[in-house]
């Protein structure tokens, strides 16, 4: 309980109820409301009692809403149902391997056989042939006298052998040329082949190029500051400083924050109104900035957090000003006195940019307040 975890760390830190009250702005009643657990303290006052005790607020708020709920155990049922799943998906794995084995082999089978066949008709034909060969022996080779007898005229009766005349050859005699013709650098005309034409091409000369600086990421640089410079809690770094040091009222607060969770850079301006309101003006950067800014006006009971009046939309920072009116996109409250909070709303967020132009300043923040682009500030 929030009521338990106050009251806890009150009494560690030894401070009476009217020394804590005094602490955070706030009556002794609303101490001991908070701590009976009748009223519960508003984010802001949840935050600087979480300064005050030194604690993170998630041990204020004592994990409420769900966070940090241990995971439940994964029930027997639904593992061995995963084993099974498992089981099934090797027993199919296997069953699919198999098939592709015996279809490969299946269709290995015909080419062997064929291969076989053709061998075995090979060897039957060598077999066939050797045996012929071995029956009838080699063929007789022609001799030269059956040629002879074939070409030639039997011989004459005669008692001697007459000569045979050779038959007139009709191939022309070569006749040698009156002079040979005898190589000579002189007579040879030389083959030249023409150098081919190149048009030469126009090549520009290289030029060094500057790269093109990249463009400031505003969005960046406020996210890293308050990074760097303001404390965490839970899911938020904030960096607060009294509003006073920029130009703002005494008892007011401004601070820079940074929202992991919805990615978000925030800019507020805390306003103590009496022991019973308070007003906070905000500033917002969503996911980058893109030239254009959410706003936010609140008015809520100090003792529990309550909203009794809110207004949001957006604003062009080129075009507004101190003059300029107010935009609503969403207004929830009493529309009873609507139109005096609108004013009012437009005035805090005038002062809020008047406080952040001073906080570029006293911070020495390097990108300068015109990075922000209200140019009629």
């Amino acid at each position: 309980m929030i009521s338990d975890n106050i009251k806890k760390y009150r009494k560690e830190n030894g401070l009476s109820q009217d020394e804590l009250a005094e602490k955070l702005g706030v009556s002794r009643q609303s101490i001991s409301l908070w701590e009976t657990g009748q009223t519960q303290p508003t984010i802001e006052n949840i935050i600087a009692l979480a300064r005050i005790f030194n604690v993170s607020t998630d041990a204020i708020l004592d994990n409420v809403g769900g966070a940090n709920v241990p995971e439940e155990e994964v029930p027997a049922k639904k593992k061995w149902l995963i084993l099974g799943i498992i089981a099934a998906a090797v027993l199919v794995i296997g069953i699919v391997v198999t098939v592709v084995l015996l279809n490969g082999r299946n269709k290995a089978a015909p080419k062997d056989d064929a291969d076989s066949e053709s061998a075995s008709q090979s060897d039957s034909d060598v077999i066939t042939e050797s045996n012929a060969l071995f029956e009838t022996g080699e063929p007789e080779k022609e001799t030269e006298s059956s040629v002879l007898s074939e070409t030639e005229e039997p011989e004459k009766e005669t008692g001697s052998i007459a000569p045979t005349e050779p038959e007139p050859d009709d191939t022309p005699a070569y006749v040698a040329p009156e002079e040979d013709p005898v190589y000579t650098p002189e007579n040879v005309t030389p083959s030249v082949t023409p150098e081919p034409v190149t048009t030469p091409v126009f090549v520009p000369p290289e030029t060094s190029k500057v790269p093109e600086p990249e463009p400031f990421d505003l969005f960046s640089y406020c996210k890293d500051f308050a990074i760097s410079k303001g404390q965490l809690n839970g899911d938020y770094c904030m960096y607060q400083q009294p509003a006073s040091l920029y130009g703002g009222y005494e008892n007011e607060y401004f601070s820079m924050s940074y929202w992991g969770d919805s990615n978000m850079v925030e800019f507020c301006l805390h306003c103590p109104l009496d022991e019973t309101y308070s007003i906070n003006f905000y500033l917002r950067m969503r996911g980058g900035y893109n030239h254009k800014y959410e706003y936010l006006s609140s008015r809520y009971f100090r003792s529990n957090g309550a909203s009794l009046r809110s207004a949001s939309g957006y604003i062009d920072p080129f075009v507004f000003s101190d003059s300029y009116p107010l935009s609503c996109d969403e207004y929830v409250g009493s529309f009873d006195g609507q139109t005096a909070f609108m004013e009012e709303s437009r005035i805090g967020m005038c002062d809020l940019i008047h406080c952040l132009k001073q906080f570029v300043a006293v911070e020495n923040m390097s990108c300068g307040f015109s990075a922000f682009e209200f140019v009629n500030y």
